[in-house]
């Protein structure tokens, strides 16, 4: 579908040299042998979190946006469930967690546009740490509501970050100003009556300083 607004295709020749232009990009290499259209209209979460999960831990036997829910705990959404109603926030935090990686939850009605740029920052330099958006569409002129996908790279001159869509069939790697995706993630989840965010996944030590899950 057509980009409207600010927003910058990253297949573009505009997008490409934003790219090249960039030093927080470490994330899109890793994710990008992973990073596969999610398989139906509710799975951006699953298609996410396979992507994450493989980047992260490279098991031998990948996994895949329908595998993925072969490793659950009592509190994991089923497939099925997930199928009807997609994930919240918290819900695809747990989902990644039952497969072993280490997750900080940011709301952002909790939160602030200077230390999520911060954490962008951060996150997209550093190698088996990724970030995870959830935000509202229609927030940043796009088709469509509550979405989940990851980030690959972020662009200092113009502060945009590259979302890179696991919706394929509707919009490819986006360009998106950080200021406006804020916006887009502080908004209300109707099914958990939070608001959205992001996430901070890793598979390393727990990047939040505590302990356990």
């Amino acid at each position: 579908m057509p980009l409207a607004g600010e927003l910058i295709s990253g297949a573009s020749m505009e997008g490409q040299h934003f790219l090249a232009e960039s030093v927080y990009k470490t994330d899109l290499a890793q994710l990008k042998p992973f990073l596969l259209p999610q398989g139906r209209r509710a799975f951006c979460g699953p298609a996410t979190s396979a992507a994450v999960i493989n980047a992260a831990l490279r098991p031998s036997n990948p996994v895949t946006q329908f595998s993925l829910f072969g490793t659950a705990t009592p509190d994991t959404k089923s497939e099925l469930a997930v199928s009807l109603s997609g994930l919240t926030l918290e819900e695809l935090a747990v989902l990644l967690r039952a497969h072993g990686l280490v997750v900080r939850t940011v709301h952002a009605k909790f939160g602030d546009v200077a230390t999520f740029r911060a954490d962008a920052q951060e996150t997209l330099s550093e190698p088996l740490t990724f970030l995870v958006v959830n935000y509202d569409r229609g927030a940043v002129e796009q088709a469509g509501a509550g979405h989940i996908s990851p980030v690959g790279a972020y662009h200092v001159a113009t502060d945009r970050l590259l979302v890179m869509d696991v919706a394929a069939y509707k919009y490819l790697h986006t360009w998106v100003p950080l200021s406006k995706l804020w916006v887009a993630m502080n908004t209300v989840d109707l099914d958990s009556g939070r608001s959205r965010g992001y996430l901070i996944v890793t598979a390393g030590a727990r990047v939040d300083g505590t302990s356990g899950r």
